[in-house]
């Protein structure tokens, strides 16, 4: 039977919409596993629907329903344009949003979040499966969602930690930027196939005259209308009043729903003109598959042309794509996450686990690779979501889209969905962190320019890999170069010489430490104190190195002291070599050794 500190929390679920979370392991007092109710707890653990779907009540469904009918108007149109990115067929982008949105709902853990086709994922995929068969962005769906699986059942959540904000903020701006140029040709009518954000703009530049009257105008149009309804919540309305707010709430409706408006008026247009007879002026989507795919494991040889292409031979040609695009989508997934928990805990191998199944589920189902978008969650929180149940609402009516809607979907301008791309992504570029990164610190700039500059000459995943190398250098440097403050100190007529290392005296530092050391000693002739406050540890090196400073002042008849050394530390020196190492506690312990130091340097 719960406890009821347990049945309150379960109770609070209800305006949370997630799960309890870092349960503790359920022990006697013996320590020994309590059976069936220690198994109750990692179901309900590994399992996050059963923590609130038992409380679910009529405002709930209510609540849900809303935010899962508008988040569903706004995945529709970005799983089309989605697809498109990756170089899929329109209907692949709502496998993955309708098999993401459902599988989140039974393991998800914060209800903001929703699963699906995004620009990142779309990119960062493409880019290993480019010019290849539909079956290799699939396998690699199937394959990045078991290294989540794997990294959420292993809790390896730790490894996000090594991504830091100004990489994070670098590689999302290029690859916004990147998008927008790839987006670019079909915005200008452009047939190119050119590769990477300078060859895509070069290649637009030399042919710019070649550009469709039609597909420009008409996105031009689109961009305008999508910019527009986004402003259109800042008009200043008295929402005092019962008008007022009816106002208010029209217009936020109106903008929320501002792709599929543009994607539903621009394909009337398409349709009516091509029911008229005369020839279309811009570009269309083409022919979308209708219906929903079988379940089928991606676990198969691949046919292009005449040619079969083995499953390990697929494995060994997707390379880096099965650690990096798992990576990064686990870093967004937590990341939005964490966004939208309220200053809840995060679950981050939970999070890993439900991304793991989405993926995996997903690719028996023909999914492209997926993660959780900031913009879709953020859409879920303003229409005030409850659970993760609104999930099962926006599948539905991507569904009743694959179902009932795929002979319209013909019609789609591609133009139009370049500009629901451009508009969706560009506000993502923020150049505003570099400001504040000049006055924080020089490896964040490096770090932030470097993945900026990398990821458009050289392609994201490089761009990424390369910003985590100039932090992970910087963050090492503060170890084996660290700072080191000196002081000259007098007290009763006896000097001293104080140096206080910034971080700990671990095998990279002892050397440098070592030579300031010798250097502060030749140079002034008195005692050298070390204060070691800041030394939470000693390795072997370390040790060995300090055993051989110690010495090399004996010989010219000074003692190596140490100051503020932790006790355990200091046990470890001391059996290393007693008569050669002198302790103080604090620096009052100079009023009494002083003596006898600079006795036996004269």
């Amino acid at each position: 039977m719960s406890s009821a500190p347990e049945e309150e929390e379960l109770r609070s679920l209800k305006s949370k919409g997630s799960r309890p979370v870092n349960y503790e392991s359920c022990k006697t007092d013996n320590g020994v596993s309590c059976g069936v109710e220690c198994v109750k707890r990692q179901v309900r653990q590994r399992i996050s629907i059963l923590n609130w779907i038992a409380n679910y009540n009529r405002e709930d469904v209510i609540s849900d329903f809303i935010a899962g009918v508008t988040l569903g108007l706004t995945i529709i149109p970005q799983s089309i344009a989605y697809a498109a990115l990756a170089g899929l067929p329109s209907q692949y982008g709502l496998y993955s949003a309708y098999m993401g949105s459902l599988v989140y709902v039974i393991f998800g853990t914060v209800k903001e979040v929703s699963i699906g086709p995004t620009s990142l994922m779309a990119l960062l995929a493409v880019q290993y499966t480019m010019d290849k068969p539909i079956q290799y962005m699939i396998i690699l769906a199937f394959l990045a969602g078991l290294v989540e699986l794997l990294m959420g059942v292993l809790k390896l959540g730790f490894l996000v930690s090594f991504i830091p904000i100004p990489v994070t903020s670098a590689f999302t701006s290029a690859t916004a930027l990147i998008i927008v140029g790839t987006q670019l040709k079909h915005l200008f009518g452009i047939p190119s196939k050119a590769h990477g954000f300078f060859q895509t703009l070069y290649s637009l530049t030399t042919r710019i005259v070649e550009s469709n009257p039609g597909d420009l105008i008409l996105g031009g149009f689109a961009i305008a209308f999508l910019l527009g309804l986004r402003q259109i919540t800042r008009i200043p309305i008295n929402d005092k009043t019962p008008r007022g707010k009816v106002l208010k709430k029209f217009l936020w409706y109106l903008s929320l729903s501002r792709n599929a408006l543009i994607v539903l008026i621009t394909s009337a247009i398409a349709f009516r003109w091509n029911s008229s007879g005369e020839q279309v002026p811009f570009k269309l989507s083409g022919h979308v598959q209708p219906g929903i795919p079988g379940f089928e494991l991606p676990i198969y040889s691949v046919q292009s042309g005449n040619v079969t292409i083995g499953y390990f031979e697929v494995v060994r040609e997707l390379g880096s794509s099965l650690v990096l695009v798992p990576l990064v989508a686990v870093l967004a997934n937590v990341s939005i996450a964490k966004a939208f928990s309220a200053g809840k805990i995060v679950d981050a191998s939970q999070e890993m686990i439900a991304l793991g199944l989405c993926n995996l589920l997903g690719s028996c189902f023909s999914a492209m690779p997926t993660c959780g978008a900031f913009t879709r969650s953020a859409v879920s929180h303003s229409s005030g979501v409850r659970t993760p149940l609104a999930g099962i609402y926006s599948a539905i009516m991507t569904l009743l889209a694959l179902s009932l809607l795929t002979p319209y979907f013909y019609f789609i301008p591609k133009t139009t969905l370049a500009a629901v791309l451009i508009c969706s992504v560009v506000f993502m570029v923020d150049f505003s962190i570099v400001k504040v990164l000049f006055k924080a610190s020089r490896t964040d700039i490096l770090s932030w320019v470097g993945c900026f500059c990398v990821s458009l000459f050289a392609g994201v995943e490089v761009g990424l890999l390369f910003g985590i190398f100039i932090s992970v250098i910087g963050l090492l440097k503060v170890w084996v170069r660290p700072g080191i403050q000196q002081d000259s100190i007098e007290k009763q007529g006896h000097r001293y010489v104080k140096l206080s290392p910034e971080t700990g005296i671990f095998f990279p530092a002892v050397d440098f430490l070592r030579t300031k050391v010798i250097e502060v000693a030749n140079e002034q002739q008195v005692p050298i104190v070390v204060d070691c406050s800041g030394v939470i540890g000693l390795d072997h090196t370390s040790t060995k190195g300090m055993k051989e400073l110690a010495g090399e002042l004996k010989k010219v008849s000074q003692k190596l002291i140490l100051l503020n050394l932790k006790p355990s530390l200091r046990k470890i020196l001391e059996e290393s070599d007693e008569e050669i190492f002198n302790f103080w506690e604090d620096e009052t312990d100079a009023d009494g050794d002083n003596n006898n130091v600079v006795r036996n340097i004269g």
